[in-house]
This record gives structure tokens, sequence and C-alpha cells, in this order.
């Protein structure tokens, strides 16, 4: 049975996007973001973390374990929904910045 409803979408459509700024933290959050996957999937809580060599990228949420470790809730299956989903949502953040006067680096 695996496999038989594939169905392969080839465009991001992000919707209702949420975005909540938090004081920047060690390991590099800087705001939560939730937004609505083609009108279909409501995902919360994605992290903006910011990249060693600059800009930023998307965390998905995670589920903390017994053993104090950590499994990926939802994420991207394919890199290029992944690269176009990553794409849309730091330009989100980007656009969200800009309103206060703030431009980002290069994502």
């Amino acid at each position: 049975m695996k496999g038989e409803m594939t169905k392969r979408i080839k465009s991001v459509e992000i919707s209702e996007v949420v975005i909540q700024p938090v004081k920047p933290t060690s390991k590099g959050l800087v705001a939560y973001i939730s937004f609505i996957y083609n009108n279909e999937l409501k995902i919360n809580d994605c992290q903006i973390i910011t990249r060693p060599s600059g800009g930023f990228r998307i965390l998905y949420p995670l589920k903390p374990l017994s053993n104090r470790k950590f499994i990926s809730v939802v994420y991207p299956i394919s890199k290029e929904i992944g690269q176009q989903l990553e794409e849309t949502l730091l330009q989100e953040y980007a656009n969200f910045l800009g309103k206060f006067g703030i431009k980002t680096m290069e994502y």
C-alpha cells in the first residue's frame, strides 16, 4: 500500500503566517513562525535560527523524548519543497523585520 496515494505537489502556497520574535538565544533562535501550507496543513512553532555563516534557516518542530533526545514531528520530505518553504518563510520574516526598519542578511 505504501506509495499508492503519492501525489506530487509542485508549488508551495503559504498563508496565515504568524511570526513571534524572541530574545535571541545562544543557539541562534530569533523567532517562531507558524503558517498554513497549501490551504491544507497548519504547521506551528517552526524556529527561525541564525546560520553560523550568516543568514537564517528554518528548523521544523521537534518532540522531546524521555531519553533527552528529540525526534522530528513534521518536515519536508522533498529537498525541492524544503527549499521553496524555506525561501518563502524567510522572505516573510524579512518582510516582517522590514516593517520595523530592520534589514536582514541574505538567507
